[in-house]
């Protein structure tokens, strides 16, 4: 049996696993990705239900029976929710897709830390984007950046002038200033998520 854990991140999914119990992935400051068992409330039970996806929580887990086990959540506390940004399809949809890239590059990074930082800035800046893709965009970049990658020196300065352009400007204006057309910042992502996929480690599901 393994010590007990606590954790603060982010719900990436929720995922039912029968009648009492939902599975929860999230992105936590210190191990990475993690999973974790939330009991469901019965009708007349005051517990809380278990964290919705988006969710920032810190939880506390019982001891694992084993390593290769799922631990059990035994208390939780909802820090903060970006549940605002279920209510826009297409800052949803984004949110989606970092949430994916999140669940297939969070583990075994060098230093969760500062990821988690970035998860939770992206996440915030999404409904300050007039075009939600800039974020995704910028997430991309300072997650490869984080992880020591040189997304810099070969991604960005392997762009043609004017495309090099746009992206400096989409990396160093905040979101709601990137005047860029959205045209533009597509092929930017295309371009760099084609980049991460054949130069790098970290995956990106379903380029589009």
């Amino acid at each position: 049996m393994t010590a007990s854990e606590e954790l603060s991140g982010v719900v990436l999914s929720r995922d039912s696993t029968g009648e009492r119990f939902f599975r929860v992935r999230m992105f936590d400051q210190t191990v990475g990705l993690r999973a974790v068992l939330f009991s469901s409330p019965g009708k007349r039970s005051s517990k809380p239900p278990p964290p919705d996806l988006f969710d920032d929580i810190q939880c506390l887990t019982n001891p694992k029976q084993s390593e290769q086990s799922i631990p059990f959540a035994r208390d939780f506390e909802r820090v903060h929710s970006y549940r605002e940004i279920t209510a826009h399809p297409a800052h949803f949809l984004t949110a989606g897709e970092i949430a994916c890239f999140y669940l297939s590059n969070g583990s075994h990074l060098l230093d969760p830390a500062p990821q988690l930082a970035l998860l939770r800035t992206s996440l915030g800046s999404l409904m300050r984007a007039s075009f939600p893709k800039v974020v995704l965009l910028k997430l991309y970049f300072c997650f490869a950046r984080n992880e020591g990658l040189p997304v810099r020196e070969s991604w960005l300065s392997g762009l043609s002038g004017d495309l090099r352009e746009d992206a400096r400007e989409v990396l160093q204006r905040p979101v709601k200033e990137v005047g860029v057309e959205k045209e533009r910042i597509q092929d930017l992502l295309h371009s760099l998520q084609i980049w991460m996929n054949t130069e790098t480690e970290l995956q990106v599901q379903g380029i589009f």
